[in-house]
């Protein structure tokens, strides 16, 4: 059966398509009229803006021209001979008969550049005056030595508001005296209404701080008051600009001011947004009118012309409708000529589909089998590599107990010694990798997160991947922080991660290549990357590199080893840790990089230091009795020589019938036992050991192919203090037998 189509639309007749399809026509032509009028309309708004910034200039020169004419009569009072004379008494007379020449002045002051008043043509002469009442302006024109203009200030009477215009009287380049005009509001009011006729226009002076000083609307209502927060912050950001703001009223508007230079103060200009959007909205309305008018007709005409095939394509629906029912087809003969054909083709479609319907069904047959064919085949691959690691684990025991005896007995210089050592390793590692893969896909394995320090994990791969760094006489460069960089894992399957990007770099670099190690902080990640300048990847390969048994190209000789597995267990561990990792290469010859992403820990967990390093071999804290019980002949017998050459007592056996025996003669101190013996699993023979002998059973140690999480846990369940995977390092299980050799001897029988 099909599945149900997705429809992103309800389903509709096909008049409404037809309508749809002549309003969607007509849309884009009402469209681009109303794009035309928005144009007009922008244009026309242009004009005003610029009619208004135009409008503000001329006022900001208009209160320029004001304010420098109160300035130069200043100036000319300014050089009156009683004033170079210092006749204070006799500039008072002339500073009054000055001031009652111009109505719109308040008072005439001459001040002290400290701010007394010396002179005030209000107040007779002789009265103690007071100190300025804007003192602002006054320290501008002492420092500039320039002359000022102040801002709007409430006189001390508290009724009268007022600014002054102040100029410098210098003395041998100093200050002497400061002139001051006081200046009413309404000398400016002549300059702002004579600007431009129109009433709906606003024109508005405001001072240095943004307070009004002169306006066209309601000044009684408004000087005094600051302008908008909003508007007075764009003010202060420029010189001049227009823009729609809210108006101090609370209307919106469009307003355009102009800085005048001198005085600092701003002219502005003010239209309400109706006047200017007004014309701009009527015509819009009066296009979209128009076009609805026009959809309204020619929807109407597109759903009566429309009956006629509705009534053709229903036929054919119900056709095709009887078709998906298996039903016997019967199409009306159609009055549309692609109708006709469109049933025609039903009709054949019928004939076809049953023969279309069996091959599908023999079709999901056939690959319902390849998948469960598929499926055994992956299982039994995944058993396989499990089951070969495990076996090949028992032959390394023996090998690598052998390698450390002739050690022992001097021979690791000979150059056989070295290549049975390097080729052992080699296999050791290529088995590790084999059993990883198969727990990995079989999601055996368990990490044991901790906070660990990226320097810590590093120190331990390279350790790991030394020998063959060494071997190939590779340059490796660390840039890694010491602290800083605390990831959440588990420290030996991270340290396992660096150690194969760095085995696959050294293995694929040309003797004497130069690795690179960094690492960095990037937001919420640790990045981790590994460069080397080797052979480089081709971008198919590049695509696949992390696959399992990827390789890159090898010669003949295959010196690089390895099996392919050694990447896919890199993106399966980092996966696992909730990271990702990266392949980079320019082609061939180039160089490789990949870059391994981890998430970081939080600043204020706590590191867990590096795993120390194994101890060195060295005696006991006391010889012990040891019993090696070991199926494999040649493993038993080579772990028996290398324990007894550490000063250990050592019986061996092959089965635990046999260990069985050797305990009624004399009983060890521990029995090093492998899991997998025949008949009676090393399970079982320690159970029986302490059926029989109590509280004065040894301890037990577990020498085991058997490595998986699971095993090791079974282990320590059944009472193991110990649990050491084959091939086994000397120097760890003679640290094992060492803390053994050190606890108390409770409970531990020395013979029969």
């Amino acid at each position: 059966m099909r599945p149900p189509r997705l429809r992103f639309l309800p389903s509709l007749p096909l008049r409404w398509h037809l309508t749809l399809l002549v309003v969607g026509t007509l849309l884009p032509v009402v469209g681009f009229a109303a794009a035309i009028v928005l144009r007009l309309s922008q244009h026309e708004r242009d004009g005003v803006s610029a009619h208004l910034m135009h409008s503000a200039q001329m006022l900001a020169t208009a209160v320029e021209l004001e304010t420098g004419a109160t300035i130069k009569t200043l100036q000319v009072l300014a050089g009156s001979e009683r004033l170079e004379r210092d006749d204070l008494a006799g500039f008072y007379l002339e500073a009054q008969r000055a001031a009652r020449t111009q109505p719109s002045w308040m008072a005439l002051f001459l001040i002290s550049p400290e701010g007394q008043k010396l002179i005030d043509t209000t107040k007779p002469w002789s009265t103690p005056l007071s100190t300025v009442n804007e003192p602002e302006s006054l320290r501008r024109t002492v420092e500039t030595r320039q002359p000022t203009v102040g801002d709007l200030a409430l006189g001390r009477d508290g009724k009268r508001w007022a600014f002054p215009i102040r100029v410098p009287i210098l003395r041998q380049g100093a200050v002497k005296y400061v002139l001051t005009a006081v200046i009413t509001p309404s000398a400016l009011a002549t300059v702002v209404n004579r600007q431009l006729p129109a009433e709906i226009w606003t024109r508005t002076v405001l001072d240095r701080h943004g307070v009004i000083v002169a306006r066209t609307r309601d000044p009684d209502q408004y000087i005094g008051m600051p302008g908008p927060p909003s508007v007075l912050a764009r003010m202060r950001a420029a010189t001049e600009e227009v823009f729609k703001d809210t108006m101090i009223e609370g209307k919106a508007g469009y307003i355009a001011f102009s800085r005048v230079p001198s005085a600092g103060w701003t002219a502005a200009v003010v239209v309400p947004a109706k006047v200017v959007e007004g014309p701009m909205r009527r015509s819009i309305l009066a296009v979209a009118s128009a076009g609805l008018l026009l959809l309204f007709v020619s929807g109407a005409g597109a759903f009566m012309l429309s009956r006629r095939l509705t009534r053709s394509i229903a036929s054919a629906a119900s056709a095709a409708d009887a078709l998906a029912h298996g039903s016997r087809l019967h199409v009306e003969p159609a009055a549309v000529r692609e109708m006709e054909r469109l049933s025609q083709a039903l009709e054949r479609s019928g004939d076809l589909l049953d023969r279309r319907e069996r091959e599908r069904d023999e079709h999901l047959r056939h690959a319902e089998v390849a998948r469960a064919e598929a499926e055994a085949a992956n299982r039994v691959k995944d058993e396989f590599l499990a089951m070969l690691g495990h076996e090949l684990r028992n032959p390394l025991a023996p090998i690598v107990t052998a390698l450390d005896l002739l050690g022992r007995r001097g021979l690791i210089h000979t150059r056989e010694f070295h290549i049975l050592e390097r080729q052992t390793q080699h296999l050791v590692r290529l088995v590790d990798d084999l059993l990883d893969v198969s727990r990995i896909e079989r999601s055996k394995v368990d990490l044991e997160r901790e906070p660990v320090e990226l320097s810590a994990v590093v120190t331990r791969a390279v350790e790991m991947a030394r020998p063959l760094v060494d071997r190939f006489r590779h340059r490796l460069e660390l840039d890694v922080p010491r602290r800083g960089l605390v990831v959440h894992g588990d420290p030996m399957r991270l340290a396992q991660v660096v150690a194969n990007l760095l085995t696959n770099a050294a293995k694929y670099t040309a003797p004497a290549g130069h690795i690179r190690v960094h690492a960095e902080r990037q937001g919420d990640e640790v990045m981790l990357s590994v460069a080397d300048n080797g052979r480089g990847m081709p971008p198919e390969l590049l695509a696949r590199v992390f696959d399992l048994f990827v390789q890159g190209p090898r010669a003949l000789d295959r010196k690089e080893g390895g099996l392919g597995v050694g990447l896919t267990l890199v993106r399966s561990l980092v996966t696992m840790h909730g990271g990702r990792v990266e392949a980079h290469s320019e082609g061939p010859g180039r160089g490789s990089t990949f870059i391994v992403k981890l998430p970081l820990m939080a600043a204020s967990a706590k590191p867990v230091q590096a795993a120390p390093a194994l101890p060195d071999p060295r005696p006991s804290a006391r010889p012990l009795r040891l019993l090696v019980v070991d199926d494999n002949l040649d493993a038993a017998e080579l772990l028996a020589e290398l324990l007894a050459a550490d000063g250990h007592e050592v019986t061996t056996a092959t089965d635990g019938t046999e260990a069985l025996a050797v305990l009624e003669r004399s009983v060890p101190d521990v029995m090093l036992l492998d899991i997998g013996l025949p008949g009676m699993d090393g399970y079982e023979v320690a159970a029986r050991v302490r059926e029989q002998l109590g509280a004065g059973a040894p301890a037990f140690v577990a020498v085991s192919g058997y490595g998986q999480a699971s095993d090791t846990a079974r282990s320590r369940a059944a009472g193991f203090h110990a649990h050491l995977i084959k091939p086994v390092k000397p120097g760890e299980l003679l640290a094992a037998l060492d803390s053994l050799g050190r606890r108390e001897p409770q409970g531990m029988a020395r013979s029969a």
